[in-house]
C-alpha cells in the first residue's frame, strides 16, 4: 500500500506501508529505492498520523538526502539503468553470439547478452514484455475471482502514454512497460480495465466499482501521474 506524504509542503512522496502481524510499534527506514514503514496489524491511522507528524523532520532530511543521491545515479548512468516492478536497476549490455539475460535482484543488475550491440532497445522490449506478460497471466485471473467479469483477449502492445484500455468487444490491452510499476499500481491498472467491462465509461458507479476492489486507487492514480516517464530505455 502506498501513502502520499506532502515533504516541506512542496514536494508529495510516496510511503510504501506493510501491516505486521509481529511488529508491537510503527518502524520507518528510507533508501534510495524509497521510504518504507512498518505498522502494527491492530493501530489505528490516527497513530501513524502522529507518528508521520513526529518524524516530519528526519522524512524531509532523507528525502532530500536520497534525492541527490537519484539525481546523481541518473547522472553517472544515464540511459544505463532500467525500472521494473518500482525499483531501479543498473543496465549492463554485452555482446555475445547467445542472446540471453541475467537478471540479479540483490545486485540491482540486469545484464543484456545480445548479438548486436546497435539493437539492444529491441532486446529490452521483449524482456519488458515477457515480465508484463508474466505478471499479468498471475495477477489478472487473481484479480477476477472476485471481479468476476467476461473479458475475451489480452493483449500486450508497445505504448508509452496508454497503460491500459478495454475495447467495447472486452478486449483488453496492456503496455509492454507495465512490469516497470510496483505491483499495487499494476493492480490498480488491471482493477481499472476490469471494471470498464461493468462502466464502459468514467461515472460514478464505475469509480465506485474500482474503489471497491481498490480503495487507494486516488493514490495510485496520482503516483502514476508523477511517474508519467517512470520507464527509461
Amino acid at each position: 500500500m502506498l501513502i502520499p506524504y506532502l515533504v516541506s509542503g512542496k514536494e508529495n512522496i510516496f510511503l510504501k506501508k506493510r501491516i505486521s502481524n509481529r511488529a508491537s510499534k510503527i518502524s520507518l527506514s528510507a533508501n534510495i529505492d524509497g521510504f518504507f514503514i512498518t505498522v502494527p496489524k491492530k493501530m489505528g491511522n490516527h497513530c501513524l498520523t502522529k507518528f508521520l507528524d513526529q518524524n516530519k523532520l528526519w522524512i524531509s532530511k532523507n528525502y532530500y538526502r536520497y534525492k541527490k543521491n537519484n539525481v546523481d545515479y541518473a547522472q553517472k548512468y544515464e540511459g544505463k539503468y532500467l525500472i521494473f516492478t518500482g525499483r531501479k536497476f543498473y543496465l549492463n549490455i554485452i555482446k555475445s553470439d547467445v542472446e540471453t539475460v541475467i537478471f540479479s535482484k540483490s545486485l540491482k543488475k540486469i545484464t543484456f547478452h545480445v548479438s548486436n550491440k546497435r539493437n539492444y532497445k529491441t532486446n529490452i522490449k521483449d524482456w519488458y514484455r515477457k515480465q508484463t506478460n508474466h505478471i499479468i497471466n498471475s495477477r489478472l485471473p487473481e484479480l477476477n475471482k472476485h471481479m468476476k467479469v467476461d473479458y475475451n483477449n489480452v493483449r500486450i502492445k508497445d505504448n508509452l502514454t496508454v497503460w491500459g484500455s478495454c475495447s467495447s468487444k472486452n478486449n483488453l490491452n496492456f503496455s509492454l512497460y507495465l512490469s516497470a510499476f510496483p505491483i499495487e499500481i499494476i493492480d490498480y491498472i488491471l482493477i481499472h480495465e476490469l471494471a470498464h467491462i461493468s462502466e464502459f465509461n468514467h461515472s460514478t458507479d464505475f469509480w465506485n466499482i474500482v474503489k471497491k476492489y481498490d480503495p487507494q486507487y486516488k493514490n495510485h492514480i496520482e503516483y502514476i501521474r508523477n511517474h508519467s516517464d517512470y520507464v527509461h530505455i
